[in-house]
């Protein structure tokens, strides 16, 4: 079976757009970078140059792959908008060229170069800094132009995060990225996965050529970017939005669909389930989702409900997606770095106002800890998760799991609660100062290592 390349295209009946020159450096190839913000890039006419920063993992070199596929890969993306089925594939072309990470300084050669994106949230961060680093004091030695820099991330602040990791690598760079460079955040969202390898097969008999980079997304993603409208790095296109705030976008993703997944994900995954539309479809899991939204995620002012409905409705149809088998721990990953931005902040609020936690979130912690006590790094370092006699990776903070990596999910209720709530270090306070917030945890983990299948009902 022959393998996707640009010579066999016209064959394929694949319509072509590749890039006709170099405008962006791209720092990763992690699965927000191809199967959101590459696929959008690709529709403006963006050209990348990408570069990996992360080891490749399970014997799979993304770069290798890439290369041999001068670039391209094919997306799958499938699920619903509204009532509306989406079922199509298309070939990303973004990607002009895969640069091995000891020739970044090369890419000054490009006379196109103007902007270089980062994943702030990316497994491989200060990798991408590191190399970023060089190429920018290669750059201002030669007196070219500055680069903007896309930075992708849900953090409180991943422009600042990659300003300032820059500045710690090469503080000769101060003034050239103060007059010449500007740092505009960006929020991509979608779900996106690379796909497994029995179902990357059975795609490619499909499609009757040979990818290795198969990518699954859901229809709808999006990039917003803010950024003054004279200092918009290229043109506006289909998922691409500008606006002058991030602030509230990322503000209500984060309190609508990510606490949401936070919701569901630990929960469903004790219960046995592997995707978020088994999830949607165990009648007590999803009573008590529904239950969170209505009582602990909208706001109680009946306006501010009704404009954020539409939202929630979306967030359900994600969740739901028939066409797509998001894994839990897959989609829903980084849950403890997804507490600490997304449902911490509703925790602490709901408490200050009722004087003690919230139901349905606090369950949510609660299964969280049991789910993340029972890490355990492997040889290759990576934490992973037992249930029955299956392995799974958890994806996190190495720091953080490491934390967990000494405790239990069998340990004394009590003594769980305590140690997982009390560390500074992974939540910046002492979580165990929230009203009611620890005996509540402490009484769900009781639960839960009663019956793995507990969910919080009415009576709750």
């Amino acid at each position: 079976m022959q393998r996707l390349n640009r010579g066999m295209m016209s064959r394929y009946e694949i319509p072509e757009h590749i890039p006709q020159f170099i405008r962006a450096v791209q720092f990763g190839l992690d699965e927000t970078l191809l199967g959101v913000a590459d696929r959008l890039l690709d529709g403006a006419g963006v050209g990348v140059a990408a570069v990996p920063v992360a080891p490749p993992a399970q014997g799979k070199d993304p770069a290798a792959l890439l290369r041999e596929q001068d670039g391209m890969y094919t997306c799958f993306v499938r699920g619903y908008l509204g009532e509306t089925p989406v079922n199509r594939e298309e070939v990303a072309q973004a990607i002009v060229r895969v640069v091995d990470p000891g020739e970044v300084e090369a890419l000054n050669d490009e006379p196109g170069l103007s902007l270089a994106i980062f994943n702030a949230d990316g497994e491989a961060f200060n990798t991408a800094l590191d190399l970023a680093a060089r190429l920018m004091l290669a750059r201002q030695e030669r007196g070219l132009p500055g680069l903007d820099c896309l930075c992708l991330g849900e953090g409180d602040d991943p422009a600042g995060d990659v300003r300032e990791g820059l500045l710690s690598r090469a503080p000769g760079l101060a003034d050239w990225l103060e007059t010449h460079c500007a740092f505009l955040p960006a929020l991509a969202d979608g779900i996106a996965l690379r796909a497994e390898a029995k179902e990357a097969a059975a795609l490619c008999e499909r499609m009757n050529y040979a990818d290795g980079m198969i990518h699954l997304a859901e229809p709808g993603v999006t990039l917003t970017i803010q950024a003054p409208r004279d200092r918009q790095p290229f043109d506006a296109a289909e998922g691409i939005a500008f606006v002058d705030d991030l602030a509230p976008v990322l503000a209500k993703k984060r309190r609508l669909f990510d606490a949401g997944l936070f919701l569901m994900a630990a929960p469903g995954w004790l219960l046995g389930l592997n995707t978020l539309a088994d999830c949607m479809k165990h009648e007590a899991l999803r009573a008590y989702v529904g239950q969170g939204y209505m009582e602990e995620l909208l706001p109680t002012d009946p306006a501010a409900r009704a404009a954020d409905t539409p939202f929630v409705v979306r967030s359900f149809e994600r969740f739901e997606n028939p066409l797509n088998d998001n894994a839990i721990l897959r989609v829903a990953h980084h849950p403890l770095r997804r507490f600490r931005r997304a449902a911490l902040p509703l925790i602490r609020a709901w408490a200050g106002e009722n004087f003690e936690p919230p139901r349905r979130l606090a369950f949510a912690l609660a299964a969280t800890i049991m789910l993340c006590a029972g890490a355990r790094p492997n040889e290759a370092g990576q934490y992973e998760v037992l249930r029955g006699q299956e392995t799974h990776r958890l994806a996190d903070d190495p720091a953080a799991l490491a934390v967990f990596a000494t405790l239990s999910h069998d340990m004394p209720p009590e003594a769980l609660a305590y140690a997982a709530l009390a560390d500074r270090e992974l939540w910046g306070g002492d979580l165990r100062e929230i009203d009611g917030l620890e005996a509540r945890v402490a009484l769900d983990i009781a639960n839960l290592q009663r019956n793995p299948r507990f969910v919080p009902g009415e009576e709750d």
